[in-house]
């Protein structure tokens, strides 16, 4: 049985709530109040939008993609968010819950704002361009000395929203410099379908590339990860492709599990995973992460077509076991609850999605003070927020 754990640990929370409420009706030419879909950025219809956050290392020389979290937004033709999930990093047992910075403000349109740092943590400065977006911020500590930058650039589809914004971030006290990059795959309402034919994934009957590293417990145990940070949004970490997201593409994902993927090599799998299968919208990973993730992702993901019982962390343990040159390890216990008290302030709730998000102080021994949302399935705890 697999053991999924939320934010990688159950979290009990204290939390002291403050609620206001207003019974004041529109007044009369106020300006009409934004859709959902407006006050996360989008422009035009939009349907639903996939955002990858993906933190940039090096490795070998070469810039990688070391860590990646996902999120799936999907809205009706009216803006109302219908479905959020959060954002999410896969970790040994589980997932862990990480914050993602929309970036956008749009009551700050060409502006300087200056955003203090609760705790006496000092301030941002930031700018933002004409469209409400970030584009670059000075932190500065108690005493004013600047201890942080960075700067933000976008890319812009046709209908005017961001399909990739690169974030680069140096720290004045030292000389580390980091940088992220968000991708997103946006659907609209009324969009045609893909044109072209989709590239068969077959590559040659005659000549499959061979995997350079062996299909043992280690290299699968990696490429599940992996498979889980780059590919479950889409295809669900079963490989079913039975995600929010995925019923919702003009072209479903392929069915891992299914006839067709299951007949295919692992060379032939590799190569659908380099290069990409347009106009589907699966994207290439080649260049984004190591030749031989590319290889272990690979390996996993033919496994789990042909025996779908590795994706439950137990079961997995047995069944790549099998193929490995070390002697089989008997299946490791589920990671231990671990709970953490809280104090902090809820700022929205979202009943229909049964989240709220809150500005919280440090959880001591988790995480740092910040804003983030968290899932509340107690109907009886949201229906008193």
């Amino acid at each position: 049985m697999r053991i999924k754990l939320l934010s990688a640990f159950a979290i009990a929370s204290t939390i002291f709530f403050i609620a206001c409420h207003s019974t004041s009706q529109q007044a009369s030419g106020s300006p009409k109040p934004l859709s959902d879909r407006e006050r996360d950025g989008l422009v035009g219809n939009v349907k639903a939008v996939l955002t990858d956050d993906v933190i940039i290392g090096e490795q070998n020389g070469q810039q990688i993609e070391t860590q990646q979290a996902s999120s799936t937004s999907i809205y009706d033709e009216s803006g109302k968010r219908t479905t959020q999930t959060p954002f999410r990093i896969t970790m040994p047992g589980g997932y862990a819950i990480i914050e993602h910075d929309l970036m956008f403000n749009p009551q700050a349109r060409r502006q300087k704002i200056e955003e203090s740092i609760s705790n006496g943590g000092g301030k941002w400065v930031k700018n933002y361009d004409d469209g409400g977006y970030l584009t670059e911020g000075v932190r500065y500590d108690a005493g004013g000395k600047q201890i942080e930058s960075l700067s933000v650039s976008y890319e812009f589809d046709s209908a005017g929203n961001w399909i990739k914004r690169a974030t680069r971030r140096k720290n004045q006290t030292s000389s580390a410099q980091f940088s992220d990059v968000s991708n997103r795959r946006i659907i609209y309402f009324g969009a045609p379908p893909p044109a072209g034919l989709i590239r068969k994934i077959r590559v040659s009957e005659t000549f499959q590339p061979k995997s350079p590293i062996p299909s043992n417990e280690e290299n699968l145990a990696i490429g599940r990860a992996l498979f889980n940070q780059k590919c479950a949004s889409c295809h669900g970490d079963n490989g079913k492709s039975q995600t929010p997201f995925a019923a919702v593409m003009p072209i479903r994902p392929k069915d891992l599990t299914g006839e067709e993927v299951r007949a295919l090599g692992e060379g032939e799998i590799y190569s659908a995973i380099s290069n990409g299968v347009e106009p589907s919208g699966m994207p290439a990973f080649k260049g984004r992460v190591t030749d031989e993730a590319l290889w272990q992702i690979a390996l996993y993901a033919q496994r789990l077509s042909r025996d779908p019982s590795v994706t439950g962390a137990a079961d997995a343990q047995n069944a790549i076991a099998s193929s490995s040159t070390k002697p089989a390890q008997p299946p490791r216990p589920p990671p231990a609850v671990q709970r953490y008290q809280f104090r902090g302030k809820v700022i929205s709730v979202e009943r229909e999605l049964r989240q709220v998000t809150v500005e919280h102080e440090e959880i001591k021994g988790y995480m740092g003070a910040m804003t983030m949302p968290f899932p509340l399935n107690d109907k009886k705890a949201l229906s008193r927020i």
